[in-house]
């Protein structure tokens, strides 16, 4: 599926890695070219956000939101996961006393963000503990009352590849006044991922896996507009609306009072950075992005679950095991050891097969990731490696 545009493929026989980190298209060459060379070149108004904003902000919330099936002004970027899930919560007035709750084996990012941010509130931090790497609702829920902030997580686990369904765990997160945060880093660019319609509150995924923009310092911020409406972020000059209509218009005024109040902005801008943006970040991120769009996240969804299909059921008829299935990810649970599969997964690398070896709190496996440029050749490859690794 378009290999052609991925020149980094040809350094590997196999590479089924995404989940730890995506290629980037040749197409990024093209508008980050364009961008550099206006800069360079000081074609239009480059000085200006609101020419800036018209040329690359609006055009990213648009690929964005196609993808994710939502409004532009609900969509807006981040630096990455981390930085969007920060500026999420910030947002937020919390209770003294209340609670939130998230999962035992998340991505580190979440333990982190949240320890600070509990013990900065003075927040009671819940944590749902796995059975055998899985997770249930009937876990989750009871957690969940009346005094919990929010349930943050991953929509689909980076060790496991466990999807979630967000539509059930927000019903029971709203039928309390919970606002459901997630990180979406793990499935979206990857499968059919539409926040409004699960009824997610915000969502944040870096551009460095699945979103096919890695080492840009590129993602994605979704918030509801429930969630826009309640958000107190501490804001920035660009958080307000342009007092005279652009931003331009108003450097000169002689009669502006900088102290003087501003109107906030509409939509996603309320929770935005506030200062100039980081507009060559966006200029490579909308060219991943529409490349995605282009493909169509319903055919990549079918592409990548057949990959991962195929890659499970061989897996499980040699006798091994994988933790879960409908994912893009599969995690091969050898039987072997850690240190025994860790010497398995050396010997991969070295074969110039791309895949990653994952754990936590005593799970582990070799995890396998295909996406759009990955070939049923690719699957064959891991396996024959695999198997012949094993003896089976």
């Amino acid at each position: 599926m378009r290999r052609s545009l991925f020149p980094a493929l040809e350094k590997f026989r196999a590479y089924l890695n995404t989940a730890s980190t995506g290629l980037l298209p040749s197409t990024t060459i093209l508008e980050t070219t364009k961008f550099l060379n206006d800069v360079l070149e000081f074609n239009g108004e480059v000085n200006s956000v609101d020419y800036m904003n018209d040329m690359f902000l609006k055009p990213l919330a648009e690929e964005a939101a196609r993808l994710m099936r939502v409004k532009p002004e609900n969509v807006g970027l981040s630096v990455q996961t981390t930085e969007g899930l920060r500026r999420v919560l910030l947002s937020l007035e919390p209770r003294r006393g209340q609670n939130v709750i998230s999962l035992d084996m998340e991505f580190p990012t979440i333990p982190c963000l949240l320890k600070s941010y509990s013990s900065r509130f003075g927040l009671e931090l819940r944590v749902t503990r796995n059975k055998n790497g899985l997770y249930s609702l009937e876990d989750l829920e009871r957690l969940i009352d009346d005094d919990t902030l929010a349930v943050v997580m991953s929509s689909v686990n980076w060790i496991t590849g466990q999807r979630f369904d967000l539509k059930e765990i927000s019903r029971v997160a709203h039928e309390h006044g919970v606002w459901l945060i997630v990180d979406g880093v793990q499935e979206l660019g990857s499968l059919r991922l539409f926040p409004r319609d699960a009824g997610v509150d915000a969502l944040v995924a870096g551009g460095e896996k699945w979103l096919l923009s890695p080492n840009t310092g590129s993602g994605i911020v979704y918030a509801s507009n429930e969630f826009l409406e309640e958000a107190k972020p501490i804001t920035g000059l660009l958080n307000h609306e342009p007092p005279t209509g652009s931003w331009a218009e108003w450097w000169g005024l002689p009669e502006k009072n900088p102290w003087g109040e501003l109107k906030p902005a509409k939509g996603i801008r309320k929770l935005d950075f506030g200062g100039g943006p980081p507009y060559m970040t966006m200029a490579a991120f909308r060219a991943s992005l529409k490349l995605i769009n282009e493909i169509g996240i319903d055919e990549i969804e079918r592409h990548n679950l057949r990959l991962a299909g195929k890659i499970a059921d061989e897996v499980e008829s040699a006798g091994m095991e994988v933790i879960t299935k409908g994912s893009s990810i599969v995690t091969v649970r050898t039987g072997l050891r850690y240190l025994d599969e860790e010497e398995l997964y050396q010997k991969l690398v070295e074969e110039g097969i791309s895949v990653s070896h994952r754990g936590a709190l005593g799970v582990y496996g070799i995890r396998v990731s295909p996406h759009i440029y990955n070939t049923t050749e690719d699957s064959e490859v891991f396996l024959e490696a695999l198997f012949g690794a094993l003896g089976t």
